[in-house]
């Protein structure tokens, strides 16, 4: 699962560009946008957002009537219409076994989230993952939402897997060329 402190930290494209890492890896991968009330995994892509998490989720549909493979090994599964009840869906028995038969079908599966500090979202998602990734901006690094982003994960017992900056800067003094 990814998510960020606080909006606009780049959670969305990190997860977007790992899920193509992997596929170029041939590493089958499954990127599910689970940010159920500003949905942007499908804007990244230029899909479609008509039928979703949602409709899975929601309307019992199997997930290989509703993904979208952007390029080999990759499919995603987009949001869909925005759901009244995110975090009814979330919570849910149906989402539970629908990651578990994911986990069983692909090598990897990354869950775009809310930011922390906006919903409860990501808390409940990170229960069912195996670890979160926690997105942050390297120019706008605030000390007291990290560790708030932190409290929240291990409060529900997420397993914090690392961090990812994200917009950090690198001077050429600052990297080092192979010999």
């Amino acid at each position: 699962m990814l998510t960020s402190p606080g909006p606009r930290e780049g959670k969305s494209t990190i997860c977007a560009n790992l899920g193509v890492a992997l596929a170029q890896a041939d590493r089958s991968t499954l990127i599910l946008d689970c940010d159920l009330r500003r949905p942007m995994v499908h804007k990244i892509f230029g899909l479609r957002n008509d039928r979703g998490i949602v409709a899975i989720l929601a309307e019992e549909r199997r997930w290989q009537e509703v993904y979208q493979e952007p390029l080999p090994g990759l499919k995603v599964i987009v949001v869909g219409p925005i759901p009244p009840n995110p975090m009814e869906l979330l919570s849910s028995r149906r989402f539970a076994e629908f990651l578990d038969q994911a986990r069983q079908e692909f090598d990897y599966v990354l869950i775009d989230t809310p930011a922390t500090d906006l919903v409860p979202d990501p808390a409940v998602v990170a229960t069912q993952g195996d670890g979160v990734l926690l997105v942050l901006d390297a120019r706008d690094i605030r000390k007291g939402a990290v560790l708030r982003a932190m409290r929240r994960l291990q409060t529900v017992g997420a397993t914090v897997l690392g961090t990812i900056m994200n917009d950090a800067k690198v001077s050429k003094g600052d990297y080092y060329p192979p010999p």
